[in-house]
Parts: C-alpha cells; structure tokens; sequence
C-alpha cells in the first residue's frame, strides 16, 4: 500500500526517540524498524530529544526556543512529505504548545497532519490524572486547525479528547510489540518471580506494590519482585524515596534500574509473572512486552488497561489504590503454577492476534493513505 502515484508514502515521524526512553521512544523505534511499513513507508525521523534527561515540560527561555527551532525543522522536512506524524504527551502547558507549532508548521507547508497523543494522563480518563484548566482547554481546541487527524492510545483519550474539542477528527490506535522478537518465558516455575517494568514513581503504584508484598509476606506467601525502571521521568528524589522505602521493608525485591530493551526482554523471560499497579496510565507497553513473553499480567483497571487484559483470562485486573485486591491476585497467581501456565499461554495469544507489529502496522497505513491526501498543496522538492 503506496502513495497514489505508486511511490511510497514519504512521512516524517517526529517525537522524542533514542537516546530518549519510554513509550513514545517504544513506539517510534517500532514504527522504524517494521518491515511491513518499510515496504510501503519511506520514513523520515526527526527527533527532538537533546538529552537523555527530560526537563518535564517545563516553560523556560531554552524550552521555548528549542520548540521553536523544533517547529522550523519540521517545516522544512515537511515541504517533501505527503504525512508528518507527530509523538506527543500534549500536557502540561509546553507540550501543547510544542505539539501545536509542530502540527501547524506541518500543515502550512502542505502535508497531512497526525497528531499522536501517548499521555498517559489524558488516556487514562481518571480525573487525579487530568483536570485541563479553563486556558488549557481553549488552547488545546487549536488542534481542530494544526492537525487533520489525532490519535489517542486508549478509549478513555479518545472520549475526553472528543468532549474537549468538538468536531476533531480523532480515533483510538493501540499500541503493539515484535511478539516475535520475545521467547516464551514459564510461568509454571517454582519458586515464581515477579517482575514489574516502569518508571520508579508513586503514580506507578510503587507504594501500593511495597504494601501488597507485606501482607503476602504477613500471610506467608513468599513472592521476590525484580524491579525495572528509574526515575528519569519523575526526578531523582521521588524514585529515592520509593528505593528507601523499599530497602525499609526488609522485602526480597532486587532494584536493577533502567535497562536496555534487551535486558528487559532477559528480565521478562527469568519471571513467572508480571505486575503494574498504576494509578494511571493510558496503555503501557511494558504490559504487551509482558503477554508476548507469555506472562500472566496483574494490572489495574486504568487507561486501556481493562481492554487489553481480559480478567480471569490472561491475568487478573484489580481497582487502582487497593494493595489488599493487588494482594490478593498476586496470591492467587503465587499458589497455583497451573493458572500461571494458562493464563500466561493465553496472555502470549492475545499478543500475537491484537497486539502484534503487523496489526499496527496495517492500521497506521491505513492512516497515513487517508492523510497523504490531506494535505493541499504538491509536495515540494528540495
């Protein structure tokens, strides 16, 4: 599937890519390296990370410049596309804004416009993780005239996006993995392992985790937790706190920090079951790594994470905030090895059938087809 004159469609894929990491890293490098839409995709990436380090959307003087020099960028590589597709939190403040200039700046120089919302604040409908203020939402309704098109990662994103900007042409496009690239783990082994993959951060529901494993260790159950992730995305602090306040349990859980991706693969695959309690989130990928590498997952029912995970089924889904149902599911996965075993089985399918590269891939394709046309103008040579 081409461009209408038969040559690939030319998209310039904007966002915060390596040495960036997270989800929208997650998602471009999966975009990039497909090679159902490299077959039919000529990307071109511009990557507006400058360091490692996010500054967390906050407004200064060098924050400002560099999304304007972003806006110029994109720009220019747009005059020679039909699509740009734009990565974006959209909040707080600076992210709109940045994603705003990107998408209008796309859309002067005459290609179709998609705007990708990963937030997991906006995604997860929970009103702790999104309250817009009024100035918010007057500006946020620019997105009807920068972007023809937005995209949110979850139902929850979709509606809210939907309620705040009539008339805006969005849709929901989940996110997927290479279930390929991930070797079955077992989850029937003894003694099980969990494994958690995720920003070191009270809104990831480390504290609620840290309480669960006590009352199982109150109950008897024994139950060691590998830890993957840092505090890039919160501050040092926050994920320093969450580190004391483990070592203060006494509790079995190794902290092994941020990892490259082959490295969590490694981690998924030595552990019998997989755990995020979030406060909330829009649809973390980390939980597809888990199903493709066979694991029963335990999640909370926020953001996308309820239609992803089937509960009963391919792992149990419990309220946010609750370590005594996070306790209690974790103890039913820990005391039966055969419902580990099925529920992981079921888990790796689910990925394969929904959440798999291919089927992104055809949906994005069918997005790029419709907007290569939106745009109004030829596009224009170098």
């Amino acid at each position: 599937m081409s461009s209408t004159d038969g040559r690939p469609i030319a998209v310039v894929l904007v966002g915060q890519a390596a040495p960036a990491r997270g989800g929208i890293a997650s998602f471009m490098a999966n975009l990039l390296t497909d090679p159902d839409l490299g077959r039919s995709v000529d990307y071109r990436l511009l990557n507006v990370t400058r360091r490692a380090e996010r500054a967390a959307g906050r407004f200064s003087v060098e924050n400002v410049r560099h999304a304007l020099e972003d806006a110029v960028r994109c720009y220019r590589a747009a005059r020679q596309a039909d699509v740009v597709h734009v990565q974006t939190a959209l909040l707080p403040v600076l992210p709109l804004v940045r994603a705003l200039l990107l998408c209008g700046a796309a859309r002067l120089a005459g290609a179709g416009v998609l705007c990708h919302v990963h937030s997991g604040r906006l995604n997860s409908g929970r009103p702790e993780a999104f309250r817009p203020t009024r100035p918010y939402r007057l500006l946020l309704r620019a997105l009807r005239v920068t972007a023809h098109r937005v995209l949110a990662v979850a139902a929850p994103g979709e509606r809210i996006l939907r309620e705040l900007v009539p008339g805006l042409s969005v849709a929901t496009v989940h996110n997927a993995v290479d279930v390929g690239a991930y070797s079955p783990a077992d989850p029937a082994v003894e003694p099980p392992r969990a494994v958690y993959v995720g920003t070191l951060s009270r809104r990831k529901g480390m504290h609620d985790l840290v309480a669960a494993l006590e009352l199982l260790r109150d109950r008897g159950v024994a139950l060691d937790l590998d830890v993957v992730g840092g505090g890039h995305e919160v501050g040092e602090e926050e994920a320093d706190e969450l580190r004391n306040r483990i070592h203060r349990s006494g509790l079995p859980v190794r902290l092994l920090g941020s990892l490259p991706p082959e490295e969590v693969t490694r981690a998924l695959r030595g552990a019998q079951l997989f755990v995020l309690p979030s406060h909330w989130e829009g649809q973390p990928i980390a939980i597809l790594e888990a199903m493709a590498s066979g694991l029963p997952v335990v999640v909370t029912a926020v953001g996308a994470n309820g239609d992803v995970v089937r509960d009963g089924v391919d792992g149990r889904v419990v309220p946010s905030h609750d370590p005594a149902a996070l306790a209690d599911a974790l103890e039913s996965l820990v005391r039966d090895p055969a419902l580990r075993a099925r529920m992981g089985a079921d888990a790796r399918s689910r990925a394969e059938k929904g959440y798999d590269r291919p089927v992104l891939a055809g949906r994005m394709l069918q997005e790029y087809r419709q907007l290569g046309s939106a745009g109004r103008r030829p596009r224009q040579t170098a």
